[in-house]
């Protein structure tokens, strides 16, 4: 156990980090926005779609709901996660490969890395079971990435699902894929979720689902500071973690049992949090996805 968990136990009587920054399934707020995406997912699963897409703003919680699917995935499902995505990254071949335990030695072509990708798909329902690669970030894949990804997932066939690719990234990855450009993959989009911030009273609830996970008090934030919490971080689960432990470690320092808002405006005062900056909002562009739901 750390230091910090020490001083969670010694004064609040905690088991845990209730506000911990890693994304964790098994402390999970399923709040109305939660489940709709989580519901998206889960039918494109089920359904066999090619392509399933997940949106939200950076900190949201989209990778806590992926592991959570992953969590429920049945046993003849293969949930590969390929994660450090860059911008202009290139081929994301490699990067498939990499995820998939395989070597890749930089001096190969795209035709030869596509075929070891196919290789593995194939083997892998030989053997039972299908591949579902979860590309994190997807946001920043360039075009002909996407257009990668759409060539790869023509392995499946009427009769047979080899892969099933769900993209996670910012709401701009939705308006890329609605774009006239990108209308072969879009179309090929049959479940798209999308997790929009917290409310003031769903946020109220997921703070006290973290709390009641760590075993301390669902109130030991009160109405004021829950306040102050909410207008600071818009909302978003990450940035919400972040301010909630400062305001904790700032209660334990000081000998507090509560948080009010006056704590909450004390840390923000003290710069120690970042506000997150709003995203922009992107250029309306024309187009819509077929078959999308969620």
């Amino acid at each position: 156990m750390s230091q910090l968990q020490d001083l969670y136990r010694d004064h609040f009587g905690m088991c845990g980090r209730p506000f911990s920054g890693l994304a964790d399934s098994g402390v999970f707020y399923w709040g109305q926005t939660q489940v709709r995406a989580h519901a998206a997912l889960e039918y494109g699963m089920v359904s066999g779609a090619a392509f399933i897409v997940l949106t939200g703003e950076t900190g949201s919680g989209k990778t806590s709901l992926l592991l959570s699917l992953a969590d429920a995935a049945a046993d003849d499902q293969r949930m590969v996660f390929v994660a450090g995505l860059r911008r202009g990254g290139g081929s994301v071949l490699p990067w498939i490969l990499h995820a998939l335990g395989q070597p890749v030695t930089g001096d190969e072509g795209d035709t030869v890395l596509h075929g070891r990708v196919q290789d593995i798909l194939i083997a892998e329902y030989a053997a039972g079971r299908r591949v579902a690669l979860i590309l994190d970030e997807a946001h920043n894949l360039s075009a002909e990435a996407l257009d990668e990804l759409r060539v790869l997932s023509n392995i499946n066939t009427a009769q047979d699902l080899l892969v099933q690719i769900v993209l996670c990234g910012q709401p701009a990855l939705r308006d890329r894929l609605r774009a006239p450009e990108m209308s072969d993959l879009g179309q090929r989009v049959a479940s798209w979720g999308h997790l929009d911030a917290l409310e003031p009273a769903a946020m109220q609830a997921y703070v006290g689902t973290r709390l009641a996970a760590a075993q301390g008090p669902e109130d030991l934030f009160d109405d004021d500071a829950l306040a102050a919490v909410h207008a600071a971080t818009g909302g978003l689960p990450r940035a919400i973690n972040q301010l909630c432990e400062l305001a904790l470690v700032y209660a334990m320092t000081g000998g507090c049992d509560r948080i009010d808002a006056d704590a909450i405006g004390q840390v923000l005062s003290d710069g120690l949090y970042q506000v997150p900056l709003p995203a922009p909002d992107p250029a309306p562009r024309p187009g819509r996805l077929r078959l999308a739901v969620g």
